[in-house]
């Protein structure tokens, strides 16, 4: 009898003790918000082992952000329970219903759970009353866009909010993988609304983009993520918690803080479908705009046109919802008699009312060659109005002047009058020695002159015939390299570049012009196919292998390029 009572006690301990052998998974939180990390809690009992439990079973559906791990020991009514604990914090990857599988270690295995995310447009974040909730912390996520059918390069307002009842803070959200598809730029600082409902404080964070698409056809305005964090206190450390409690005064002080607990939260964005509409026209320059203001001033509000004398006139042009590099080159028609140089327009982009606005001017100087009436042409800018879906022309009307002789053509020099007076014979050797003191200081002004003069003339001859060569050649290789790889919009901008370099004179601004100097007819269709792949989207018959073969055989002819009157202004008259 006494032996069965023993092995009854024997049998009835090791019950007990594979009874609290056990490995337990929990959550802090079910459902949980997308975005919105979870901690999820792993508890071996009474189980001597040092091993460690195998995580990759939650890469597939969770982003681990930290792992901590410690050991506990209970004691009640004399009982002893020693555990050890991994506390993971997590951030689910998707919505809908996930599945957290059950989880390994030294032959026991947890339960899975059936893991709730609500997708982070849907979570209703309206501080609640209900005693489950009433301390959670909620947060949300939208983006939108105004328009989903715009024209390339055309200016969408993308509006940003994040709903924070938690304290949100964190970095400026960014966008996941825009690209060379879009042109991205923020429109003044992130506005703060806050409102108080149920007693509590919600406050809706919206941040405002100016987006530009650089292609047509189907395209996805991308996700945007948002890495932020919020504090929760954690008594065990703050040796203040229970005798502070929440006064405003300490937390203003930031005790508080010093013992808070930063919990992650990343909230994403969903991609938004939009149909790119190709450019309305491509004949001249693309500037799709709301609207377009030109205008012009002199110098002095009453200019005086003189012979050789320069006057200097500023264009204006603003645009707006267009970016600086959409800005077209201006083009000043040969005026008979005048000599013009533009200089390179200087831009500058603002914001206002929400949108993008960009001013350009360029300075012309006019010097007059010879006196008469003269007509400064009009001046035009093509451009695009996506208010009214139609171009539109934005004009400087034409400007007539008379120009005068100048001043040393009005006057002829009075010749001296002959010496009637006897002066007073001088020694001879004093003059001879003041005669030759005079040649001598006039022929070394005159060899000082020359050589300067030399100087500057061979200085300005080479910046003028082989300064460009090294960027020349640069941009020769540019070109190919870009006709190669296909990316059209460089080639465009390298072919530019290699014909204001190679043909300085011919006063180029756009793919047209190139094609003017080259009078290579293979080549000019080239050209009118790099226009109709910018602004269709459409390359999918690009062939770079032939457009160098015929950009290498119009480049190599020797072309005769005609000196104009719209060259840059000489860099001594600057």
């Amino acid at each position: 009898m006494k032996k069965f009572l023993i092995l009854l006690g024997l049998l009835i301990f090791q019950m007990n003790v594979a009874a609290a052998q056990e490995f337990v998974a929990t959550v802090n939180r079910n459902p949980v918000s997308e975005g919105e990390t979870l901690v999820l809690t792993l508890d071996l009992r009474d189980v001597d082992s040092s091993a460690t439990p195998d995580l990759n079973v939650l890469s597939k559906d969770f982003n681990v952000l930290s792992i901590s791990n410690g050991y506990r020991t209970n004691i009640i009514n004399g009982n002893v329970s020693k555990s050890r604990q991994w506390s993971l914090v997590m951030i689910p990857n998707r919505s809908g219903e996930i599945i957290i599988p059950e989880i390994e270690l030294a032959g026991y295995k947890t339960q899975p759970i059936k893991l709730k995310v609500k997708t982070a447009e849907a979570v209703d974040v309206e501080p609640t009353t209900t005693a489950s909730d009433i301390n959670r912390p909620q947060f949300k996520i939208s983006g939108e866009a105004d328009n989903k059918n715009p024209y390339i390069q055309q200016q969408i307002t993308y509006k940003l909010k994040i709903y924070d009842t938690g304290g949100l803070q964190g970095e400026a959200p960014i966008f996941m993988g825009s690209g060379d598809d879009w042109i991205i730029k923020p429109l003044d600082e992130p506005s703060v609304e806050t409102k108080i409902i149920n007693g509590k404080q919600l406050r809706v964070i919206t941040f405002t983009y100016a987006m530009f698409p650089q292609k047509s056809g189907n395209l996805e305005i991308p996700a945007v993520k948002f890495n932020g964090y919020y504090l929760t206190k954690n008594r065990r450390v703050d040796p203040f918690a229970d005798f502070f409690g929440d006064d405003d005064f300490f937390s203003g002080l930031g005790l508080n803080d010093i013992f808070a607990r930063k919990n992650p939260v990343v909230l994403t964005t969903k991609p938004i479908a939009v149909k790119v509409k190709p450019a309305a026209t491509v004949d001249g320059w693309w500037l799709p705009a709301s609207k377009v203001e030109v205008s012009a001033e002199f110098d002095s509000p009453n200019p005086k046109f003189k012979v050789g004398e320069p006057v200097s006139r500023t264009i204006y042009v603003k645009a707006y919802g267009v970016t600086d590099n959409q800005m077209p080159e201006l083009k000043f028609a040969n005026v008979k008699g005048v000599k013009q140089y533009p200089e390179k327009p200087l831009t500058e982009m603002t914001v206002k009312n929400g949108q993008i606005i960009t001013s350009m001017q360029t300075d012309n100087v006019y010097i007059p060659s010879e006196s008469g009436e003269i007509w400064l042409p009009e001046v035009k800018v093509n451009w695009f109005n996506t208010n009214t879906n139609s171009p539109e022309v934005a004009t400087i009307p034409a400007y007539k002047a008379m120009v005068v002789k100048g001043d040393g053509e009005t006057e002829l020099p009075k010749p001296q009058a002959e010496k009637t007076s006897i002066e007073a014979p001088q020694p001879l050797s004093t003059q001879v020695q003041e005669v030759t003191k005079v040649d001598n200081t006039m022929m070394i002004a005159m060899l000082l002159a020359a050589f300067v003069g030399g100087m500057i003339l061979a200085w300005l001859l080479f910046k003028l015939f082989a300064g460009g060569g090294a960027g020349k050649s640069n941009h020769y290789k540019a070109v190919i390299n870009a006709a190669h790889s296909g990316d059209i919009h460089k080639l465009r901008d390298e072919l530019l570049w290699w014909g204001k370099d190679k043909y300085p004179s011919a006063g180029i601004s756009n793919l047209q012009d190139v094609a003017d100097v080259l009078q290579d007819e293979d080549f000019n269709q080239q050209t009118d196919k790099i226009r109709e792949f910018l602004y269709s989207g459409n390359n999918a018959q690009w062939d770079g292998s032939e457009f160098v073969r015929i950009f290498k055989k119009a480049a190599a002819h020797k072309v005769k390029c005609q000196s104009n009157d719209d060259g840059a202004l000489p860099k001594l008259y600057k």
